[in-house]
């Protein structure tokens, strides 16, 4: 039926029963990754099961295009390990099948994982990742469990300055304390100085009680003061107390962001909504950036807009820029020339420092557009070489099990992913074409994959473990020294027996 062989259930047995743990791995891998890069946004925020469940699926979601390629990988070097290992490559060999017809089952999987991945990165990805950036985003702007940081000033409570000598976690207590509260403007800032202070959110969840133990309060009282006292002369408010509620306005409930304010990212985008928004960005900026030079032309250079002398001036450049002629004249027409040359200059880059980030941001927001969209074809295509990178090693190495397979993998994707991202922050940067930053690390990686794929093919044996482990003490057999033997003597010798002229 449809071509199926029993050497190709026995291969994708082999391959898919490795595959689905493998890629559970690789996505716990990924995930504890990302938790690790976001746990500030997680931590101390009293957050609901139900907002973090929603966070780990869409997280998972998102993430499973960079798994698969390492699923694969892994997959491949340990299954093709092993049947080389049992000896079960060789027998079918032996049998006349080639290596190329035994992969054939599991390539044609491959590429149908490679579908599998961009369709999620064109369909699936975009709306996780904008339901996962809503999450973050909102996550952040939520209430602190109040992580209040030891010895320096916090100011993640609206209008207020904490600092705290020291806290105690297994209490909640705050010890050593000054406030200052500035809600009521920097002009009426109160002051609070206290022994300890135990902060808590109330049960509406609208408000933060703060009960501070043993301290003073001073406010400023220059709003009433008459204008005619000295700054040394304006009256304060000195309270001393032994226990004080400030109820400040925080609303600490999660709060899920509007979805319409992600719409601009990339990353929420399909391929045609990433192709068509990149050329319409694109005629935006290019007609922003005609503007702004027709608009500093005409404000510098042309004569309408300046006086006799700088016409003259500007008629001299168009013409011909003689400087001994502009600075004839006495010394002072001179002097006011020059002033009025450098004054021009400055007004020129002042105007354009202000307008050249407004085209910057646009042009990066353009190539962050163009590089998602290459991004799609390059991890789909990533779950393909890497098969043909993996399963020829595999064959080639003959060891199975997570010990050198996985060390292998881990190295191989470290290799890929440096090149990838720094060719990804080069075009992203401009500094680098978009297409060849995106596809560099594809480029490097497919003639690895057909190189090995060639020698495995051909029963290469030259990065066989045991082959390379034995070349390694034979050479460290002829390194040791004859009896007798001087330094210069071990080295003609060792020269002599590599065969080297």
């Amino acid at each position: 039926m449809l071509g199926i062989k029993k050497i190709d259930v026995f291969v994708l047995k082999k391959f898919f029963l490795l595959f689905l743990g493998c890629f559970c791995i690789c996505l716990f891998v990924f995930m504890m990754q990302f938790v690790w890069k976001h746990i500030d946004s997680l931590v101390g925020k009293g957050l609901g099961i139900d907002v973090l469940m929603e966070f780990f699926w869409y997280m998972a979601l998102t993430l499973v295009p960079m798994a698969l390629p390492m699923a694969v990988l892994l997959t491949s070097l340990i299954s093709f390990g092993n049947m080389g290992e049992q000896l079960e490559l060789t027998a079918l060999k032996a049998a006349g099948i080639p290596l190329l017809r035994i992969m054939r089952s599991v390539m044609v999987s491959c590429v149908l994982l490679m579908c599998v991945s961009f369709y999620f990165q064109n369909y699936i990805s975009p709306r996780a990742q904008m339901q996962l950036a809503r999450l973050l985003i909102s996550m952040k702007d939520t209430s602190p469990a109040l992580e209040i940081p030891e010895g320096v000033f916090y100011n993640g409570i609206p209008g207020v300055n904490l600092y705290v000598e020291r806290k105690t976690a297994e209490t909640g207590m705050l010890y050593n304390v000054i406030i200052y509260k500035m809600d009521q403007g920097i002009d009426n800032a109160q002051i609070v100085v206290a022994d300890s202070a135990k902060i808590e959110t109330t049960a509406e969840k609208q408000h933060l009680k703060l009960t501070i133990y043993n301290g003073e309060q001073f406010e400023n009282l220059q709003a009433n003061a008459s204008g005619l006292l000295t700054q040394t002369q304006v009256p304060y408010d000195r309270e001393t107390f032994q226990i004080k509620v400030l109820l400040i306005d925080y609303n600490s409930d999660f709060d899920l962001m509007n979805a319409e304010d992600l719409r601009g990212m990339a990353e929420t985008k399909s391929l045609a909504q990433l192709e068509a928004d990149a050329d319409s960005m694109t005629m935006k900026f290019d007609s922003l950036g005609r503007v702004n030079y027709m608009e500093m032309t005409a404000r510098y250079m042309q004569t309408g807009y300046m006086n006799k002398r700088d016409s003259a001036m500007a008629s001299a450049m168009a013409q011909k820029l003689d400087i001994d002629s502009l600075l004839e004249g006495n010394a002072q027409n001179r002097v006011e020339m020059l002033r009025k040359a450098s004054s021009t200059v400055d007004n020129i880059n002042t105007e354009m420092e202000w307008r050249t980030p407004v085209s910057q941001d646009g042009y990066r927001m353009v190539r962050k557009h163009h590089i998602k969209w290459h991004e799609k074809f390059t991890n789909a295509l990533a779950c393909l070489f890497f098969f043909f990178i993996g399963a020829p090693l595999g064959a080639i190495i003959r060891k199975g099990g997570l010990g050198i397979s996985t060390i292998v993998s881990v190295l191989i994707f470290i290799i890929y992913y440096i090149i990838g991202i720094s060719g990804m922050k080069m075009a992203r940067d401009g500094a680098w074409d978009i297409t060849y930053g995106m596809w560099i690390s594809t480029v490097v990686m497919m003639p690895l994959g057909i190189f090995l794929t060639y020698k495995a093919n051909r029963d290469s044996i030259e990065f066989n473990f045991d082959n390379l482990w034995q070349r390694f003490l034979a050479f460290k057999a002829k390194c040791k020294y004859l009896p007798g033997e001087t330094w210069m003597q071990r080295m003609k010798r060792i020269v002599k027996e590599l065969g080297v002229k």
